[in-house]
């Protein structure tokens, strides 16, 4: 037997989210853009990474190759940008604070979306609250955001893509308060679109008969945690409308880091790929340390460009550490030492990449030394180090890093398209004439 949906109970949840963020975010301070189709590329311009409702009705798809629809693109008058991930991640940051207004809860999920706490408002209303939102952002910030309101995060993610789906009708809210609304959508909702159900987990419910949310939604949450996990019946019962997921709670710790770009344009020289590998090493230590992990294996890949007719190389290779590390400076001296090994002169690199593996967590494991590795025996003021080194490039954006990644700038991105860093760079302010 499935639970009765009986509208809210202990906790109200809203999703917001932003309209095609990185091209809207251009048009905001581009006024040219407005109402023009925009295409904002990937690293080093290579593909279309977002596209403005104008580019979609084009024909231009998210991930396309710029250089295969650039001639056709430019001929219908779409308008490119390289991305601004200073500018774009200044401008998640205010949407963050806006929201903060309308709640003392906001947990953001993503760079442009958050899940906000409504509770203790006047069921009443919030409908016209998620316009007041919806409103107050597009007047401060000039961004478009589309709301949706339920009783748990799971329904209120499915009550976002509702607003999208139905955006003209719906204003841009959707908010499942009654029986009617909640059975309504899930039924008109595939099992794969359920937050946090991915494609191996959508494929085996299939097969076992149930293909919509709602089917989902009918079943008995002891069973199928039984039958399956935890998890999945944790979900059941967030879209029988009973709260007991956070939104942190759907993103699991990554068993392996990856820190990779490839560069703006060919490298050859050995100490400007040290300069970018000393890079990678910071960011991959960052990523590691913010989730509370440790890492027992760094893995290193180099590789040239096979779309050039130039002489072709592609090499990988791994080191496990003598005890796992949250050192990034262990990681960069093991990758330099390794890239020595498989590096080879005479050849134009495109990438190279950083892959931290065997992860573990801290929180659960007592430091391990090496016997033989007196190195080892500094591990814990090393961990205090890199969280003082953290906390410091949090506050003042990257001060400190390894001395080799300014040594060279060869091998930063290519941004032929970027637009100004309007928020953060007092030498790229917007001038108005009068």
């Amino acid at each position: 037997m499935s639970a009765v949906f009986t509208g809210y109970r202990d906790q109200i949840w809203a999703l917001v989210d932003a309209k095609s963020f990185y091209t809207s975010c251009e048009q905001v301070f581009d006024p040219a853009l407005a109402g023009k189709p925009v295409v904002v590329l990937s690293n080093n311009d290579g593909c279309c990474v977002a596209i403005s409702e104008q580019a979609k009705g084009l024909g231009i798809q998210r991930g396309a190759p710029w250089f295969k629809v650039e001639r056709e693109a430019r001929k219908l008058g779409v308008q490119v940008r390289s991305s601004n991930y200073v500018l774009y991640a200044d401008m998640s940051r205010r949407f963050i604070e806006e929201l903060s207004r309308f709640s003392p809860q906001v947990e953001q999920y993503s760079i442009d979306e958050a899940f906000v706490r409504l509770d203790g408002m006047s069921h009443e209303n919030l409908t016209e609250y998620g316009k007041q939102i919806r409103d107050t952002i597009d007047r401060h910030l000039g961004l478009a955001v589309r709301v949706g309101i339920g009783a748990t995060p799971t329904l209120a993610k499915l009550g976002n893509q509702a607003a999208k789906t139905y955006e003209q009708r719906l204003e841009g809210v959707a908010e499942i308060r009654t029986e009617h609304q909640r059975r309504w959508l899930l039924q008109r909702t595939d099992v794969q679109d359920i937050w946090g159900i991915g494609a191996k987990m959508a494929t085996r419910l299939r097969t076992s008969g149930i293909t919509t949310a709602l089917q989902l939604a009918d079943q008995n949450p002891a069973d199928m945690r039984r039958l399956w996990n935890v998890g999945l019946a944790r979900t059941v019962l967030e879209l029988q409308g009973v709260a007991c997921m956070a939104p942190g709670d759907i993103d699991e710790k990554r068993k392996q880091i990856l820190s990779s770009r490839s560069f703006g344009v060919g490298i050859s020289q050995l100490d400007e790929l040290k300069a970018a590998l000393a890079f990678h090493c910071q960011r991959a230590g960052e990523k590691l340390r913010q989730q509370g992990s440790q890492a027992g294996v760094v893995s290193l890949f180099l590789r040239t460009n096979r779309y050039k007719d130039l002489p072709q190389y592609n090499k990988s290779t791994a080191r496990v550490l003598a005890c796992p590390s949250q050192d990034t400076y262990q990681f960069l001296n093991s990758a330099i030492e390794q890239l020595h090994g498989i590096y080879r002169p005479g050849c134009e690199y495109q990438k190279i990449g950083v892959i931290l593996n065997d992860l573990s967590d801290v929180q659960h494991q007592s430091i391990q030394l090496d016997m033989f590795d007196a190195s080892t025996l500094n591990e814990v003021k090393r961990r205090k180090l890199m969280a003082i080194s953290d906390q410091l490039n949090a506050r003042y954006k990257n001060g400190v890093k390894p001395a080799s990644v300014i040594s060279s700038t060869n091998w930063h991105m290519r941004q032929a398209f970027r637009s100004n860093r309007w928020t953060t760079r007092l030498d790229e302010l917007q001038v108005a004439k009068c």
